[in-house]
C-alpha cells in the first residue's frame, strides 16, 4: 500500500499542470517571536495563496503543526492571543488543585531543594513543559489518531525538525504523535527536559543544529518555497535565559541560516527588534509584525509565481471509529501505589475512548504533585479496542524549603521546612517547620489531597509559636507584649472549581500572655484556651498569589469559640474580605479592596483583629487591636519598568485607606457620625517583584484630615522584602 501511494504521489508531481504551483512553507524557531508566523499565514490566506507542504522547527512547529492538522489561521490566532503562555510555562499548580490552600505551602518559600530520603537530587529541567504538553494533547490527540500518526496524512504534509542529543544528528520527523514531536522540537537544552517518548531518540530543540529548516521541503519538490524567519537581533534583546540560548543557537547557525535563505524563493523576515523571545504577553503585537512583513512581500510572491496559480490538494481527515478502552495500566510507578492515582481517573474499561476526558485525567494525575511528568500511550488490541498506558515520572519526594523575609516592624525572619511527600506511596506528606524571628514557631504537620477515598484534602498541624506584639491606646504606644500559642488545627478542604475552595475544621490552642505590669493586664487572664470550629471559603483568580497585578480575591472566615470544646468563653468571629486588581491599560491599574470583620461574645485576646503597617497605610504595626474592623483600600498602580522579566514590573503606587473599628451597627448609624470619626491614611510607594519575593516600600500619612493637623497627623514608612511564609501573622 505504501509503495502504491508513493507511485501515485510521484505521478501527480511529474504530470502536474505547469500553470499551477505547489508552495512549500518553512517556519523558523524564535520563542515568542515565532507568533509572527501567524501573521504571515493570515496574509497568505487573505491573498489566497494556499500551502501544500510545511517544514517547521521549535515555535514554528507549534504554529505549523496546528495549521497542518487542520486548524484555521483564525483558530490558531485565537489560541495564541487568549492563552496564558506565562501560566503554561509556570511549573506551579493552580490554587485550587490541592483541595486545601495550605497544600501550596511550598510556594510561600523562596528556595526549594529536593532529596531522595535526604540524598540531594538534581532537577531534570528549570521549567516544566507539562502544561504545554497538555495543551497540545487537547488540540491534537484526536487528529493524530484519525491520521494514524502519519504527518503525510495530515491536512497538509508536515516535517518537524528536532535534534537527537544521543547521536548529535538532526532528525526530520515524519510521523508519531505530533504533540510529542512538537514537545521535542521546542525543548531548549538546559531549560526544558528532552523529549524521550519517541522512536527517534532523545529529542531537543531543532534550533540547536538548524534554526531555519528550508531544505526538508525538497522532499516534496515544491514549485516555490516561502520561508518565514523570526530571528533575534541585537545583543541587548538577550535579557532572559531563553533569549540568551535562542540567540546563541541562531549565532551558531548563522552560516546555515544564510544557506537556507538561498534555498527559499521568498524570505519573510518580520522586524522584531522591539520584542524578546519571552514576550508572551505581546502576542497580538508580534502577530501584527508578521502581517506587515508578509504584506510587504505579496508583490514579490506574485512575481515569482509568474502567472501560475498557487494550488494545494489538501488531505481530508476522516474520523476513525471510536475504539473502546479495554484496560488502563501504569508505567513508572516505583513508590506510588496504583490505587493512589486510580482515584484521579474517570476513563475506565469498556468506555469509548474520549481524548478530552483522557487529557483531563492526566492533568488531574499531574496536579496531585506526585509526578514531574505524565503522558499516555495507546496500544491497539483489536480494530475497535485499545489499552491505555499512563507513563509517569516520579519526582524526588523529599524537600527542603527556605524563606527569608525582612520588614521594619518585625526585622528579619527565617523559615526552614523539612518534609517528605508520598509517604508509603499514598500521597501523604509530613513536614516539620522552624521559623526564627517574629514569630518564633515550631510546627509539625500531616497533609494529603484525599481523605476516605473522597475528593477531600485534609491537614493536621501541631504548633508552638511565640509572637511579639505592641499595645496602643488612642494611637499612642504603651508597651510591647508577647503571646505564646500552643495547640493544633485539623481541617478538611474541598475545591469544586478551578479557583475556589471551602475548608472546615477544628482549631484548639492555649494562649499565654506576657505583659509588663500595667492596668490593662487586670482585665486579661494570664492564659486562656481558644477552641472551636473554623470555616473558610475563598474564590481567587489572582495571576500570582504573592505578587498580584491582575485578578481578584473574595474570602470569608468564621471562627466559633465554644466552651463545649474547652474554650474559656463562647464567641464568634467573622471576617469578610474582597480585593480586586483592575488593569485599565498596560500602564495603569486600579486596586480596590474591602475588609470587614466583627465579633460577638467574649472573644479571646489572641483572636482580636490586628491592623496597621502594611494592612493600614500611615499607621504603626498593631496600632489597632480591636473586636471589629472595617477598612476600605484604594490604590493606583503605574508600572514604570521591568526589574527581571515582563512579569516582574516595578510599580509606582498611590494608596489610600479609610477605616473604622467600631461595631457595624454603630458604623451604619451615619447620622451620628462625621468624617473625623474615621481613620484615614494616604501614601505613595514602590511595589516590585524580586527573586526572593515582593519588595514593598510605602511612605504614608495617618489622619491628615483631622484638625489641627500638627496634633493628629502621623508619618510612617513601611518596608518589606520577601514572601509572607509565616503561619502566625
Amino acid at each position: 500500500m505504501q509503495v502504491l501511494m508513493c507511485i501515485m504521489f510521484f505521478i501527480v508531481q511529474t504530470t502536474g499542470d505547469p500553470a499551477e504551483a505547489h508552495i512549500g512553507l518553512t517556519l523558523s524557531a524564535g520563542g515568542a517571536l515565532g507568533f509572527a508566523h501567524i501573521g504571515v499565514l493570515k496574509v497568505l490566506e487573505h491573498e489566497q495563496i494556499p500551502i501544500s507542504y510545511i517544514s517547521a522547527n521549535s515555535m514554528g512547529s507549534i504554529i505549523g503543526g496546528l495549521y497542518a492538522a487542520g486548524y484555521s489561521v483564525a483558530q490558531i490566532e485565537s489560541i495564541a492571543v487568549n492563552q496564558d503562555w506565562q501560566g503554561l510555562l509556570n511549573p506551579s499548580f493552580k490554587h485550587a488543585t490541592k483541595y486545601i490552600p495550605k497544600k501550596q505551602h511550598t510556594r510561600r518559600y523562596v528556595f526549594r531543594w529536593s532529596h531522595d530520603w535526604f540524598v540531594p537530587s538534581v532537577p531534570r529541567e528549570l521549567i516544566s513543559l507539562q502544561k504545554v504538553e497538555f495543551l497540545l494533547m487537547s488540540l491534537l490527540s484526536k487528529i493524530e489518531y484519525d491520521t494514524e500518526y502519519s504527518f503525510d496524512r495530515l491536512r497538509i504534509p508536515l516535517r518537524v525538525i528536532a535534534v537527537d542529543i544521543v547521536s548529535g544528528r538532526r532528525v526530520i520527523m515524519k510521523g508519531g504523535r505530533l504533540d510529542q514531536v512538537i514537545r521535542g522540537s521546542i525543548a531548549i537544552p538546559a531549560v526544558f527536559a528532552p523529549q524521550t517518548a519517541t522512536d527517534e531518540g532523545i529529542l531537543v530543540d531543532g534550533g540547536v543544529l538548524q534554526y531555519f529548516p528550508v531544505d526538508p521541503l525538497h522532499e516534496f519538490s515544491p514549485d516555490m518555497i516561502i520561508a518565514s524567519l523570526t530571528l533575534i537581533k541585537g545583543v541587548d534583546t538577550a535579557t532572559y535565559l531563553t533569549d540568551v540560548i535562542s540567540r546563541v543557537t541562531s549565532i551558531v547557525g548563522f552560516e546555515d541560516i544564510a544557506y537556507q535563505k538561498s534555498l527559499a524563493d521568498i524570505v519573510i523576515e518580520p522586524d522584531l527588534t522591539a520584542f524578546d523571545a519571552q514576550d508572551y504577553g505581546r502576542v497580538a503585537e508580534i502577530i501584527e509584525a508578521g502581517e506587515k512583513a508578509a504584506q510587504a512581500q505579496v508583490a514579490a510572491i506574485h512575481n515569482v509565481l509568474a502567472g501560475r496559480s498557487p494550488v494545494a490538494h489538501h488531505n481530508k481527515i476522516v474520523e476513525k471509529i471510536t475504539p473502546y478502552v479495554r484496560n488502563i495500566d501504569f508505567k513508572g510507578l516505583e513508590q506510588t501505589r496504583k490505587t493512589t492515582i486510580l482515584k484521579e481517573i474517570r476513563t475506565g474499561p469498556n468506555m469509548p475512548l474520549d481524548f478530552d476526558l483522557l487529557v483531563d485525567d492526566l492533568t488531574r494525575i499531574y496536579e496531585t504533585g506526585l509526578f514531574s511528568h505524565v503522558d499516555y500511550q495507546l496500544l491497539p488490541i483489536t480494530e475497535d479496542s485499545v489499552d491505555i498506558i499512563v507513563n509517569v515520572d516520579e519526582q524526588s519526594y523529599g524537600f527542603y524549603l527556605l524563606g527569608i523575609r525582612y520588614d521594619n516592624a518585625d526585622n528579619a525572619t527565617i523559615g526552614i521546612e523539612l518534609g517528605q511527600s508520598n509517604i508509603l506511596g499514598t500521597g501523604l506528606s509530613i513536614r516539620g517547620a522552624i521559623h526564627l524571628g517574629d514569630p518564633n514557631e515550631y510546627r509539625l504537620g500531616l497533609m494529603d489531597t484525599r481523605a476516605f477515598a473522597l475528593p477531600l484534602g485534609y491537614q493536621v498541624d501541631l504548633f508552638w509559636n511565640s509572637l511579639d506584639r505592641s499595645y496602643y491606646e488612642d494611637g499612642t504606644w504603651k508597651e510591647d507584649y508577647n503571646v505564646d500559642c500552643r495547640g493544633g488545627i485539623a481541617e478538611l478542604g474541598y475545591a469544586w472549581a478551578e479557583r475556589s475552595y471551602v475548608s472546615a475544621g477544628i482549631k484548639t490552642y492555649q494562649a499565654v500572655y506576657r505583659f509588663p505590669e500595667s492596668v490593662f493586664t487586670d482585665t486579661l487572664p494570664q492564659r486562656e484556651w481558644v477552641s472551636g470550629p473554623d470555616f473558610s471559603f475563598e474564590i481567587d483568580n489572582y495571576d500570582d498569589p504573592y505578587f498580584p497585578i491582575r485578578g481578584g480575591n473574595f474570602k470569608v472566615e468564621i471562627f466559633c469559640a465554644l466552651t463545649q470544646f474547652a474554650a474559656r468563653n463562647d464567641a464568634l468571629r467573622l471576617n469578610v474580605g474582597f480585593n480586586q486588581f483592575i488593569p485599565v491599560t498596560r500602564w495603569f491599574t486600579i486596586n480596590v479592596g474591602l475588609e470587614t470583620g466583627s465579633s460577638t461574645g467574649r472573644l479571646a485576646w489572641a483572636e482580636y483583629f490586628h491592623t496597621g503597617g502594611a494592612d493600614f497605610i500611615g499607621f504603626a504595626n498593631d496600632e489597632f487591636t480591636t473586636l471589629h474592623r472595617h477598612v476600605l483600600h484604594v490604590g493606583l498602580g503605574f508600572p514604570i519598568l521591568s526589574l527581571f522579566t515582563e512579569e516582574s514590573p516595578v510599580i509606582l503606587q498611590l494608596l489610600a485607606n479609610i477605616g473604622s473599628f467600631e461595631p457595624l451597627d454603630t458604623l451604619l448609624a451615619w447620622n451620628d457620625r462625621s468624617f473625623n470619626d474615621f481613620e484615614l491614611g494616604i501614601g505613595a510607594g514602590i511595589y516590585a517583584n524580586t527573586p526572593i519575593g515582593p519588595l514593598h516600600i510605602v511612605f504614608g500619612f495617618g489622619n491628615p484630615h483631622r484638625r489641627p493637623v500638627s496634633d493628629n497627623i502621623q508619618y510612617r514608612v513601611h518596608f518589606s522584602l520577601g514572601r509572607e511564609f509565616r503561619y502566625a501573622k
